[in-house]
Protein backbone atom coordinates (compact mmCIF):
# COMPACT_ATOMS: atom_id res chain seq x y z
CA UNK A 1 0.00 0.00 0.00
CA UNK A 2 1.49 3.36 -0.88
CA UNK A 3 1.22 6.52 0.62
CA UNK A 4 -1.16 8.33 -0.33
CA UNK A 5 -1.00 12.14 1.77
CA UNK A 6 1.14 13.48 4.88
CA UNK A 7 -0.02 15.84 7.65
CA UNK A 8 2.63 17.67 9.38
CA UNK A 9 1.82 19.94 12.35
CA UNK A 10 2.91 23.20 12.12
CA UNK A 11 5.77 22.39 14.55
CA UNK A 12 7.47 19.99 12.70
CA UNK A 13 7.35 22.14 9.60
CA UNK A 14 9.00 24.78 11.65
CA UNK A 15 11.41 23.37 12.82
CA UNK A 16 12.59 21.59 9.62
CA UNK A 17 12.54 25.07 7.58
CA UNK A 18 14.61 26.54 10.36
CA UNK A 19 17.29 23.60 10.40
CA UNK A 20 17.20 23.91 6.37
CA UNK A 21 17.91 27.74 6.71
CA UNK A 22 20.41 27.70 9.62
CA UNK A 23 22.32 25.76 7.60
CA UNK A 24 22.07 26.93 4.04
CA UNK A 25 25.42 26.07 2.65
CA UNK A 26 25.57 22.19 4.16
CA UNK A 27 23.66 19.07 3.62
CA UNK A 28 21.22 18.03 6.49
CA UNK A 29 19.18 15.38 7.35
CA UNK A 30 16.80 14.73 10.40
CA UNK A 31 14.21 12.15 11.52
CA UNK A 32 10.61 12.63 11.33
CA UNK A 33 8.06 10.60 13.42
CA UNK A 34 4.67 9.81 13.46
CA UNK A 35 2.32 7.25 12.74
CA UNK A 36 0.35 5.88 9.36
CA UNK A 37 -3.10 6.08 9.13
CA UNK A 38 -5.15 3.81 6.98
CA UNK A 39 -8.56 4.89 5.59
CA UNK A 40 -11.42 2.26 4.58
CA UNK A 41 -11.12 3.28 0.58
CA UNK A 42 -7.34 1.52 0.91
CA UNK A 43 -5.32 5.08 1.02
CA UNK A 44 -2.45 5.57 3.86
CA UNK A 45 -1.67 8.68 5.22
CA UNK A 46 1.43 9.83 7.68
CA UNK A 47 0.66 11.73 10.67
CA UNK A 48 3.79 13.41 11.40
CA UNK A 49 3.90 15.29 14.76
CA UNK A 50 7.66 15.08 15.47
CA UNK A 51 11.11 15.75 13.76
CA UNK A 52 14.37 15.07 15.54
CA UNK A 53 17.11 17.31 12.93
CA UNK A 54 20.51 15.68 13.45
CA UNK A 55 23.73 17.31 13.44
CA UNK A 56 26.52 16.53 11.29
CA UNK A 57 29.38 14.68 12.36
CA UNK A 58 31.60 14.65 9.00
CA UNK A 59 31.71 18.55 8.46
CA UNK A 60 32.97 18.39 4.42
CA UNK A 61 30.11 20.11 2.81
CA UNK A 62 29.33 17.62 0.58
CA UNK A 63 28.60 14.82 3.39
CA UNK A 64 26.07 14.67 5.91
CA UNK A 65 26.37 11.85 7.91
CA UNK A 66 25.26 11.12 11.67
CA UNK A 67 26.64 8.88 14.06
CA UNK A 68 25.01 6.23 16.15
CA UNK A 69 24.40 7.86 19.51
CA UNK A 70 22.73 10.42 18.11
CA UNK A 71 19.80 8.68 15.96
CA UNK A 72 19.46 6.43 19.09
CA UNK A 73 19.38 9.38 21.08
CA UNK A 74 15.92 10.73 18.68
CA UNK A 75 14.86 7.66 18.95
CA UNK A 76 14.70 7.27 22.28
CA UNK A 77 13.04 10.97 23.12
CA UNK A 78 10.36 9.79 20.58
CA UNK A 79 9.78 6.47 21.70
CA UNK A 80 9.35 8.34 25.25
CA UNK A 81 7.07 11.40 23.76
CA UNK A 82 4.95 8.52 22.01
CA UNK A 83 3.96 6.53 24.95
CA UNK A 84 3.15 9.81 26.99
CA UNK A 85 1.56 12.06 24.68
CA UNK A 86 1.12 10.44 21.17
CA UNK A 87 -0.24 6.73 21.20
CA UNK A 88 1.39 4.86 18.59
CA UNK A 89 4.88 5.70 17.10
CA UNK A 90 7.14 4.67 13.88
CA UNK A 91 9.75 6.90 11.68
CA UNK A 92 7.53 7.79 8.60
CA UNK A 93 10.37 9.63 6.89
CA UNK A 94 14.41 10.87 7.01
CA UNK A 95 14.40 14.43 5.22
CA UNK A 96 17.44 15.28 3.35
CA UNK A 97 17.91 18.54 1.77
CA UNK A 98 21.21 19.23 -0.68
CA UNK A 99 23.50 22.33 0.15
CA UNK A 100 23.35 25.14 -2.06
CA UNK A 101 27.32 24.17 -3.08
CA UNK A 102 25.69 22.69 -5.88
CA UNK A 103 24.00 25.21 -7.23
Amino acid sequence: MSLARAKISEEVWLTCVTHALSTETEEIMGLLFGDIEYSADGHATALVWGAAPQTRSDRRKDRVETNPEQLAAASAQAEISSINVYGRLCCVHLFYRLSSVWA
